[in-house]
């Protein structure tokens, strides 16, 4: 599922890094399993997450294999209808970035039975405060 969260201000491990951690900590730690990446330089120094949040565990893919990361190639693709590949988002307003979200996130989902993915997050965040 496609988080609505703000920009990151560019691509370097740090600022990469720091915009994961804002994000959990929004969202909560309890939200996150997994982080599952491809082995761009970006993303290097996102295992330093899984030794400082215990419960997450951060997984690189191989290079060139596409099909270890199905549901992020998936989100891509639906992406791309509304950014294409090689535009920046450093233009694009917050407001506009989440209707494109909001748009993905409430697309009804063959592999989910049909439901939408934020109907799934609501039904799994139902079961967190429950418990």
């Amino acid at each position: 599922m496609l988080l609505s969260h703000k920009k990151s201000l560019g691509k370097s491990a740090a600022l990469v890094q720091k915009g994961v951690l804002d994000l959990i900590k929004k969202q909560g730690l309890e939200q996150f399993k997994t982080l599952t990446t491809d082995n761009g330089s970006e993303f290097s120094t996102l295992s330093l997450i899984e030794e400082s949040s215990s419960g997450v565990q951060v997984f690189f893919t191989h290079a060139y294999a596409s099909w270890e990361k199905g549901t992020n190639e998936r989100h891509n693709r639906m992406l791309r209808e509304f950014l294409p590949k090689g535009v920046t988002l450093s233009p694009l307003s917050y407001s506009h970035l989440h209707a494109i979200t909001d748009t993905i996130n409430n697309r009804p989902r063959k592999i989910m039975g049909y439901a939408t993915p934020t109907e799934r997050l609501q039904e799994e965040l139902a079961k967190l405060n429950a418990a």
